[in-house]
């Protein structure tokens, strides 16, 4: 903990509140995952505290005010769970929050390790696809282009995810003020953003909503041209 906190002067008492901060447990809990000296199911109950610290809104109409609260390394502790098969769909929420209050997390992992936890979330039986559009595009829009074009292009092109789920994503990627309106929309509906706001040039959108790399919008525009006929036909019939 004295390396964790950068101080070997915290008595008891002071270790204990601090542990409460979302951060301070969080890199404490990063610390643990390679330590093999320690049974896995430590690990995994000490990384299970360290989502439980992160806050969310209590209600579906509440907006998160606290910002920056999530440890650096909240990326490699959802990857320590989907490993061993204990990621929820209450994790995937949490990093639905945390990235969008703070999108460099996805810098403080590697490639291999964010790309993991988009499959898993993606997959996940339990989230909702707002949950699962939301999280790709807070990642697509994030990460450096050329990773994005490749992620989106392996999203696209996956057996595991249902048509309706790709074809919401290609109508976001390809649409002309790349995917702010739409984002919007669906980060008010997550409770992200205030539902009563509608200037898509508000100060809380420019900051949390990110534009689509332009080069994302031909692959979306590419798969609606090869399915969307398709889907136009099934609906219809």
């Amino acid at each position: 903990m004295a390396r964790v906190l950068g101080s070997a002067e915290d008595n008891d008492e002071d270790l204990t509140v601090r542990l409460q901060d979302p951060r301070v447990f969080g890199v404490f809990a990063e610390s643990l995952l390679p330590d093999q000296g320690l049974a896995e199911d430590v690990r995994v109950a000490v990384v299970e505290r360290a989502f439980d610290l992160l806050p969310l809104p209590a209600t579906e109409g509440e907006v998160i005010l606290v910002q920056e609260r999530s440890p650096p390394g909240l990326l490699s502790l959802a990857a320590f769970l989907a490993e061993r098969g204990g990621f929820t769909v209450l994790h995937a929420m949490h990093l639905v929050y945390a990235i969008f209050l703070d999108r460099s997390l996805l810098d403080k992992v590697t490639r291999t390790t964010r790309a993991a936890v988009l499959g898993r979330v993606l997959r996940l039986a339990e989230a909702t696809d707002r949950l699962r559009l939301l999280y790709a595009a807070l990642h697509l829009g994030s990460v450096p282009e050329p990773e994005a074009h490749d992620e989106l292009r392996h999203v696209l092109r996956s057996r595991a995810l249902r048509d309706s789920f790709k074809h919401a994503l290609a109508a976001i990627i390809s649409s002309a003020d790349g995917g702010v309106g739409a984002l919007m929309r669906l980060a008010q509906e997550e409770g992200l953003l205030p539902v009563e706001l509608s200037d898509s040039e508000a100060p809380g959108v420019l900051a949390n909503i990110p534009r689509m790399p332009p080069r994302l919008s031909p692959v979306g525009r590419r798969w609606l041209d090869r399915h969307g006929g398709r889907r136009r036909k099934r609906e219809s019939g």
